[in-house]
């Protein structure tokens, strides 16, 4: 597996130029090339088709309707690294996966909530689990304290995959979600603690 990330001064973000330059290169199992790399203006088409191959179950957890081209494309021609990092998955020159930093301001400014999408044929394989890490190691690198992220209480995978990762259960939300069809169903933050804190007054 090879790096390369633009170095910043220590205590201040990095620039969208620099988190621009982020990449990591792995070989998967099946001799495939996998690229992490942000998303750039030039995926839209890429990216529109990620979420096309989404099943319905999968398009119904997502907080908005990524089963829309117009929605996806929004996220591209909106493109600010600042504001929200998007790492995709390449594979064979498709993107497969999305996994995206999500940053606050003002007094949430030490956080930033993550989520992640991964096209089901590409699973099981461990390109989630390097998003992910790949994700808390940009958060570290810019300083950040928290990570956030909220699951569906029936999706149990994902839940024991981010605590695989150290993410811990924060709160559960009741009847927080509801389904296309009228079914309510619980929330779970889970958070992991980049600092930990010092316990001085």
């Amino acid at each position: 597996m090879t790096d390369v990330w633009a170095s910043s001064r220590r205590g201040l973000r990095p620039s969208g130029e620099q988190l621009a330059r982020y990449r990591k290169v792995k070989m998967l199992p099946s001799g495939s090339r996998l690229l992490l790399r942000p998303l750039a203006h030039e995926d839209k088409q890429g990216l529109v088709d990620l979420f096309a191959r989404a099943s319905k179950e999968d398009l119904e957890y997502f907080r908005d309707d990524a089963g829309d081209p117009v929605v996806v494309e929004s996220w591209v021609d909106n493109l600010n690294l600042e504001r929200v990092f998007p790492l995709v998955a390449v594979v064979d020159d498709k993107i497969v996966g999305d996994a995206t930093l999500h940053f606050r301001e003002r007094y949430h400014r030490h956080l930033a909530w993550v989520r992640i999408f991964l096209d089901r044929a590409y699973r099981r394989q461990g390109i989630g689990t390097l998003m992910l890490r790949s994700l808390i190691e940009i958060a570290r690198h810019v300083g950040l304290q928290q990570l956030y992220t909220e699951i569906v209480a029936n999706q149990g995978r994902a839940i024991k995959a981010f605590q695989d990762l150290g993410f811990q259960r924060e709160v559960t939300l009741s009847d927080y979600f509801i389904t296309s069809g009228g079914e309510t169903l619980d929330m779970v933050v889970l958070m992991l603690r980049l600092v930990e804190r010092s316990g001085k007054f």
